[in-house]
């Protein structure tokens, strides 16, 4: 029995999100992230309009568990909406700093964020190190 690589799937090649840049002018890499960026726009775009229903009325059910499901479940679109429509704004904001130098430079020690980072999220604000240090000091609060 022969052992052979398995073919690449699907959900594999949409989790790579820009080819490998080594080597590749600065025009070409930020044209790479510009087109990650509007893709993930369309995509959240897309998943808005999917999602964006009404909430329902909120008057009181008689039974106290079906009222908490009911808030719960609005509750939870409330906030998906929130994140959706907080993601939709740092995307747009990347596309404005992309045409300026400011685009890929840290917002807290103003050093150049690394393209490996970019590559996976290109509306990234802060590297690494200094994510980290929020995140731990946001921790001891």
């Amino acid at each position: 029995m022969a052992l052979t690589t398995p073919p690449k799937s699907r959900s594999r090649q949409a989790k790579v999100s820009l080819p490998d840049t080594h080597g590749w002018s600065q025009e070409a890499r930020r044209a790479q992230l510009r087109e990650a960026l509007i893709r993930q726009r369309a995509l959240l775009l897309a998943d808005w309009k999917l999602g964006f229903l009404p909430l329902t009325d909120r008057t009181p059910f008689a039974d106290p568990a079906d009222q908490a499901s009911n808030d719960f479940e609005q509750n939870l679109f409330f906030q998906v909406r929130t994140r959706l429509v907080t993601k939709l704004k740092r995307i747009e904001h990347a596309l404005l700093l992309l045409r300026t130098k400011h685009y890929g430079t840290c917002r807290r020690c103003h050093k150049a964020i690394p393209d490996e980072r970019l590559a996976v999220q290109p509306d990234a604000r802060f590297c690494v190190p200094c994510l980290a240090w929020m995140e731990n000091r946001a921790g001891r609060n």
